[in-house]
């Protein structure tokens, strides 16, 4: 078996990003191949090692590329579980019609499940997603993002705030499932000073990711009424998420149960809070679910009177918010440490090479 910590790769890949920077670029393969030694080529007529390909590959060409070399896909969204037939059927075309796929117009579950059954190997963020690959690769890789960019806050690096404030991060297209915390927020606020903080882009694609750009507020309609001055939505940076949850005192990840590839979601962001010492309650996915009863931390709201609840229940104790914090960042400790996920990808590649 190769020992890649003694060995200089030379690694072919489709990025996300033209300069490696979206977060699926530098949390993951980028990550591990600077801390390790390991050069990325984005050049892929030059001759490499090996090949990853992220979401941005043109799936119908590599799954026809026989002459490559080993390949890896990097497939970290949930685009093999139950998604409807008509939106599975328009992203596929609509990617071809772009340009961003090749081949004839077919549903897009075809098209990953056909590169996952020619890829050596396949990496994905979720035991969960692992489950709905396996039947195409066997050779399926749990990793989670590397999120070494963010501090391990603790409680003494949390500012004051007269009112509390409640923190949510992410892509704008998963802004929609704060609608869910309208019912609570109202109520909340009709009788406690409450803030809530949005870090993301302040426009988005509506459409493949790229096209048809439109402003992130009109997602979350009518919040901003009910909060007025309380809401306040800044862009994303590292250091504007860090500055936000300094101020913040709980965070909320609520996902829409309408989209049918949220429950397959890993816990990426959930982790993201934890590390900057925040409690956090999510809604019910696979992961978060999982993740929440091996950390032993009560953070599932299942109805907006849950979300109601469980908000005010930590509002009223600060203790609480500490000890779930600790507990979310112990849990970090014990299965996602720098050194474990450097070794999961070591044992990746070791796989194909």
């Amino acid at each position: 078996m190769l020992v890649l910590a003694m060995v200089s790769l030379r690694i072919g890949y489709a990025a996300q990003s033209h300069n490696m920077q979206h977060p699926a670029d530098r949390r993951r393969l980028v990550y591990w191949a600077q801390r390790r030694g390991h050069e990325i080529v984005l050049d892929l007529e030059q001759k490499t090692d090996v090949t990853v390909l992220s979401g941005r590959a043109d799936f119908a060409f590599w799954s026809q590329k026989k002459d490559s070399g080993p390949i890896i896909l990097d497939l970290i969204d949930g685009y093999l579980g139950n998604e409807k037939p008509l939106k599975d059927w328009s992203r596929g075309v609509g990617k071809v019609l772009v340009g961003q796929v090749g081949g004839r117009p077919r549903p897009y579950r075809d098209i990953v499940a056909e590169l996952c059954s020619v890829a050596n190997a396949v990496i994905c963020a979720s035991p969960e997603q692992r489950e709905t690959i396996l039947p195409y690769c066997s050779n399926t890789h749990v990793i989670m993002d590397f999120h070494e960019e963010f501090p391990m806050l603790a409680k003494q690096d949390r500012k004051t705030n007269s009112e509390t404030n409640l923190m949510w991060e992410g892509f704008p297209f998963t802004a929609k499932g704060l609608l869910i915390l309208r019912e609570a927020l109202s109520e909340i606020s009709k009788s406690r000073p409450l803030g809530l903080r949005l870090v993301t882009d302040l426009r988005y694609p509506r459409l493949l990711g790229r096209y048809f750009y439109s402003d992130t507020q009109r997602i979350i309609k009518n919040i901003p009424e009910i909060l007025g001055a309380g809401l306040k939505i800044s862009e994303w940076s590292v250091d504007e998420v860090v500055r936000t949850a300094k101020e913040s005192d709980i965070s909320v990840l609520p996902l829409d149960p309408k989209e049918a590839l949220n429950p397959l979601k890993p816990e990426g962001r959930l982790l993201i809070m934890w590390r900057l010492g925040l409690p956090c309650l999510v809604s019910p996915t696979l992961a978060y679910d999982r993740v929440m009863k091996q950390a032993r931390i009560d953070g599932i709201c299942l109805t907006p009177e849950d979300w109601k609840n469980k908000i005010l229940e930590l509002m009223d104790s600060e203790n609480l918010r500490d000890d779930i914090a600790q507990r979310g960042q112990q849990y970090i400790r014990d299965n996602h440490s720098e050194a474990r996920t450097l070794e999961l990808w070591d044992k990746l590649f070791e796989s194909v090479l």
